[in-house]
């Protein structure tokens, strides 16, 4: 029982910290936490811009599917009532043989003859959905890590080095532990 107090007393008495007088670990912590923040930028920034872009190429072909989905709707309505209108089917397939009923005659219009005669398919035509805007790229320095990898591999080098020194100066030397 004594032996163990004397060990105590010992493993107290050797703290090299607390003889130097002064505390070697205060760069510990700040240069730690610069160097993860840094390897943290440089790794949710890329990923960031990653998923900016495909959110923005999601919206685009949300914007196409959409169109398409109602220019099917709107060919399926056409459809529809060509079987059923029979007036329109006439009408129709007067216009694709380009022929005229008799008693009646095709009215030419001023700057009409220029235009090419149009299928009765296009008829139901949709114009295409609006151009989505394109992204913009950043213009600070840390939007410049997601653009070039170079940049972003030596920042990381860097901060791993940063963290390095912070661990080796927490470090007590030799000549403080004695």
């Amino acid at each position: 029982m004594a032996n163990d107090h004397f060990i105590f007393e010992q493993a107290v008495a050797v703290r090299p910290w607390a003889s130097s007088g002064r505390d070697t670990s205060a760069w510990t912590i700040p240069l730690l936490c610069i160097g993860i923040a840094t390897i943290a930028c440089c790794i949710l920034i890329p990923a960031a811009e990653e998923n900016r872009h495909l959110t923005a190429e999601t919206r685009h072909l949300q914007a196409d599917l959409d169109q398409i989905n109602h220019q099917i709707a709107v060919n399926d309505q056409f459809l529809k009532s060509v079987a059923d209108d029979p007036t329109l089917l006439e009408r129709l397939a007067q216009r694709q043989m380009k022929m005229v009923r008799s008693g009646e005659a095709v009215l030419n219009l001023k700057g009409e003859q220029s235009r090419p005669q149009l299928s009765p398919f296009l008829l139901t035509n949709l114009p295409p959905p609006a151009l989505a805007m394109a992204l913009q790229p950043g213009t600070g320095p840390l939007d410049k890590l997601s653009s070039d990898p170079r940049l972003r591999l030596f920042t990381m080098g860097g901060a791993l080095m940063i963290m390095a020194a912070g661990l080796v100066l927490g470090i007590s030397s030799p000549s403080e532990s004695r």
